[in-house]
């Protein structure tokens, strides 16, 4: 005859384990919290470490230091910093959902600490984050993605001529429309 009953020593085990998971769920809410806040926080260094090498044209160690020696025109001009400049940022893989809880999560959702108070013992509470919104993209930027696209494709059409054993396109021709020169057309048989 089997007993359904579960003695003492049973209650006191499946207590103890249930204390041990509520601190190790507070302990994994805690070490969850304080990586999201690093990954912010090296995001930031990375990006304030990538403008400033940009405003004085030394160089730094994603792009090299070519120019650091030559006399850099003094006009300073805006630097973007694209995602494949971040290797620093782009080598965690939770770094995104870092910057989107601290960046909107903030006002609208319960921190991590608030998280473990409210919460119900025994019992995991998932927090969704806010859709994202759709950018709003000004002129300068979708005229930006226009050329970029079409520089995208010219460099496309260019490599697959040379696959196929054509005959190069000058950028004349390829922007233009138009046949070189006379002179562009002799330097090329040289």
């Amino acid at each position: 005859m089997s007993n359904d009953t579960p003695t003492a020593e049973d209650k006191a085990k499946y207590d103890a384990a249930k204390k041990e998971l509520l601190s190790a769920l507070t302990k994994k809410r805690a070490l969850d919290k304080q990586l999201a806040q690093l990954e912010v926080q090296i995001y930031n260094l990375e990006s304030s470490y990538l403008t400033e090498t940009a405003a004085h044209s030394g160089g730094n160690i994603i792009h090299g230091f070519e120019g650091y020696l030559k006399n850099q025109p003094s006009g300073r001009r805006k630097y973007e910093i694209s995602e494949a400049d971040r290797i620093f940022s782009t080598s965690s893989t939770t770094f995104k959902k870092s910057l989107e809880l601290f960046g909107e999560g903030e006002e609208s959702t319960a921190t991590g600490d608030d998280q473990s108070r409210m919460s119900t013992p025994g019992l995991t509470t998932v927090i969704v984050p806010p859709a994202p919104r759709p950018e709003v993209l000004t002129a300068a930027q979708q005229k930006k993605n226009r050329d970029r696209e079409y520089q995208r494709k010219k460099r496309a059409n260019a490599a697959l001529s040379r696959k196929q054993g054509e005959t190069p396109v000058s950028d004349d021709e390829s922007v233009s429309g138009r046949k070189p020169s006379k002179r562009a057309r002799m330097t090329e048989d040289d």
